[in-house]
């Protein structure tokens, strides 16, 4: 589900930023690609996701290590923060 949702908006986003040399859109669209490409990565454990506690089975059906993980996280997070920025607080 995850990375269809990311894939779906990240894609987009992507060849907009390309064609037109939109900073904002790409790194919109890299930041939305990398959500899909974590959420696969790791699945979520609906159960425990509504209950928000830590499933000690997600780290069994994870791929990759916590690092990656937490790389991953970090590196969405700039690029989906970079993008909202750069459109709407510095082009206005």
């Amino acid at each position: 589900m995850w990375l269809a949702l990311g894939l779906f908006l990240g894609l987009p986003s992507l060849s907009i930023g390309i064609s037109t040399n939109s900073t904002a859109d790409l790194c919109f669209g890299i930041g939305m690609s990398l959500v899909g490409i974590r959420g696969f990565l790791r699945p979520v454990m609906f159960g425990k996701a509504l209950r928000l506690e830590q499933d000690p089975r997600t780290s069994q059906v994870s791929i990759g290590s916590p690092a990656l993980h937490g790389g991953l996280a970090l590196v969405t997070f700039l690029a989906l923060t970079a993008g909202i920025v750069i459109k709407f607080v510095i082009n206005g």
